[in-house]
């Protein structure tokens, strides 16, 4: 609202009527639209724009006449900042009573004086606002094209001004610069008192009670598994079942090719079935003739070794497929990578593990110290579910360094996880959080340095 529309209200009534606005603003946005919107009641100007000055970093612009939120990329924008960066000093040894400064191009520089008529009319005010303690918060410019009064009188509208802008600056720094508490103290404090107040502190944070840890790499294993191995030697014709799935006991996992095998099964039963006849014809022959009955024990003597032959080739061909022992999970690789590869007697095909007895593996790299005692809490954190960890329990940690899955000379930890959570399933992945025993915050930041060094000068 301009001047003009409401003639009939003297200065002071606007004044108070701003003054009531700037003091029941709730935020900075609100009261950077009441200083660049609602001013013109008091004062005319074309256009207006409040740059926030928060200390340690550049100006920006944080409010504007007829915008609701301005941007402050834009080069309009970033051209104010710059503009405010370049009169800050002299907005801050303008004395109390005159706060306000009269921006010519000829203050900026030749750079920004090059831009000026692009932006701003001819005659523009900068109004500081400051709080309390005397430091410039923010910077009120006020652009038109009229030349702003160069004399002031108390009952003139440009004198108000001046007095509402010292509103403004004491309501900017109530929502914006006002320091906390802990600020004003502290800056009340003495230079002394502030190192003894740093000292006490940091002495607070390093004598902070903390756990010991370690953060290694684990996954999860079953308690209770065993070791599915080739009954002889051979070729693996096929895997029965999928990797991973559940089995009963008797159940057929895998089968080793049987084409040799079954080859001399046949010949050995035919070979019996011949031995049989024999012996049948020696048996007559030796209830005909008396002389024919050594015959006879020597063709019962080849039937019978001839079925000593099928009786082990039919064992060993019953071999060829192998059977779960017990009902659990056949935990394997890829069955393309078993089907026509050569095994030996003995060699490991997988795992028949237990789902419901779930532990966990880890390995901790050499060099880590934490003191890995029997029965110290784990924290298994899965890749899976990193939201819901799995608390375990540590059982063992092997003596004898091994190489880890990612090539780091490692202890072989396992653990048991308490209970069954439903996430959890065999082969999971993720880091488990060992814990140790308890110490002191400050050891804990000064071990890996006091060993270094330790080792460095032989102390």
């Amino acid at each position: 609202m301009n001047p003009q529309d409401n003639p009939g209200a003297s200065a002071s009534s606007r004044f108070y009527a701003l003054a009531a606005r700037a003091e029941g603003a709730a935020t900075a946005a609100e009261l950077g639209f009441v200083a660049c919107n609602e001013t013109r009641s008091l004062v005319d100007y074309r256009q207006a724009a409040l740059l926030a000055m928060p200390p340690g970093r550049s100006p920006r612009l944080a409010a504007h006449s007829g915008l609701a939120e301005p941007d402050s990329n834009t080069p309009y924008a970033l051209w104010l900042s710059a503009v405010a960066r370049r009169i800050a000093p002299r907005c801050a040894e303008l004395p109390a009573g005159a706060r306000v400064l009269p921006l010519s191009p000829d203050m900026l520089g030749e750079e920004l004086a090059a831009e000026w008529g692009e932006w701003l009319p001819a005659h523009v005010w900068v109004l500081p606002l400051t709080g309390p303690d005397r430091s410039v918060d923010a910077l009120l410019v006020l652009a038109r094209d009229v030349p702003w009064p160069t004399t002031l009188t108390p009952d003139s509208a440009e004198f108000a001004l001046l007095q509402l802008v010292n509103l403004y600056g004491y309501a900017w720094w109530s929502l914006v610069a006002r320091p906390s508490r802990w600020r004003r103290w502290w800056e009340a404090a003495t230079s002394g008192r502030r190192l003894r107040y740093a000292l006490a502190a940091l002495l607070v944070v390093l004598l902070i009670p903390v756990r010991e840890y370690t953060l290694v790499p684990a996954e999860v294993i079953s308690t209770r598994s065993q070791v599915i191995a080739s009954p002889r030697e051979g070729v693996i014709h096929r895997m029965a079942v999928l990797p991973n799935a559940p089995v009963k006991a008797g159940q057929v996992l895998a089968e080793l090719d049987d084409t040799t095998l079954r080859n001399k099964l046949a010949v050995a039963q035919a070979e019996l079935a011949t031995a049989s006849v024999e012996m049948h014809q020696a048996a007559q022959q030796a209830i005909e003739n008396q002389n024919a009955k050594a015959d006879l024990g020597m063709a019962e003597g080849k039937w019978r070794e001839r079925q000593v032959d099928v009786v082990s080739l039919q064992r060993e061909v019953d071999k060829l497929a192998i059977r779960a022992p017990a009902d659990g999970v056949f935990v394997y690789s890829d069955p393309d990578d078993w089907s026509g590869r050569p095994v030996q007697t003995g060699e490991r095909i997988g795992l028949l593990a237990d789902p419901h007895a779930l532990g966990v593996r880890a390995w901790a790299p050499v060099g880590e110290p934490t003191n890995l005692a029997e029965g110290a809490p784990m924290t298994v954190f899965l890749k899976v579910a990193p939201l819901d960890p799995l608390d375990a329990k540590l059982d063992y940690a092997g003596y004898q360094p091994v190489e880890a899955p990612n090539g780091v000379a490692s202890y072989v930890l396992r653990g048991t996880i308490d209970g069954t959570p439903p996430g959890a399933r065999i082969g999971l992945q993720g880091t488990a959080r060992v814990s140790g025993r308890w110490s002191v915050f400050g050891y804990l930041m000064l071990r890996r340095p006091l060993a270094a060094v330790r080792a460095w000068c032989g102390l």
